[in-house]
């Protein structure tokens, strides 16, 4: 059995494979906006008929005498549990700091950047359900990176025309705006 990569099922290489991430996604979809059952839920319910056909199969087999297939222990080492956690607390620790610098004011363009963002989302967030944002961008993950590669030429040269469009049109409100803003909106108690 060949193990494929990220990049082989996003770019199409395994077409078998993306045909099931696909397909896959588009049942899961479907389940979530048809049942409107929560993702716990769902989640749950095929655990637990996983378990009972499972019980269900080593019970027969036992009745045929059949030695049933053996299941892996799992075991989570404690360095690999030490390691996850270490690298876990640096990530979130430089969010932290990055949030703090925000949520104070000390890069503006970052603080309109991030606030525009949250408004962005909040605004497609009342449109659509989070299962079909996450359909959405499963489909568009699998989709997007192959048409790229197939049209990168035609892609960049739009991409550059666009993002100077943005540039300019940037530079007039940094000019007329942001620039006259202050750079801290917090004050010493110094001053």
């Amino acid at each position: 059995m060949r193990v494929y990569t990220a990049a082989d099922i996003v770019l199409w290489k395994c077409k078998r494979a993306t045909v099931g991430v696909i397909f896959g996604a588009t049942i899961a979809w479907w389940l979530f906006e048809k049942s409107e059952l929560s993702f716990l839920t769902i989640c749950c319910d095929v655990l637990l008929i996983l378990i009972v056909v499972q019980l269900i199969w080593v019970k027969i087999s036992g009745l045929l005498n059949k030695q049933p297939r053996q299941l892996p222990e799992l075991v989570l080492s404690e360095e690999m549990v030490n390691n996850a956690a270490a690298s876990f607390r640096v990530k979130v620790n430089n969010m932290l700091m990055i949030a703090h610098d925000i949520t104070l004011g000390k890069d503006f363009r970052l603080f309109f950047q991030v606030v525009s963002v949250l408004w962005l989302l909040s605004v497609i967030g009342n449109f659509y359900s989070s299962v079909t944002l996450a359909y959405i961008g499963t489909i568009a993950l699998v989709t997007v990176p192959v048409l790229y590669h197939r049209h990168q030429e035609h892609v960049d040269r739009y991409a550059g025309m666009v993002h100077r469009n943005i540039s300019r049109h940037y530079k007039i409100v940094d000019e007329n705006v942001i620039s006259r803003l202050p750079r801290s909106f917090i004050r010493d108690k110094d001053d």
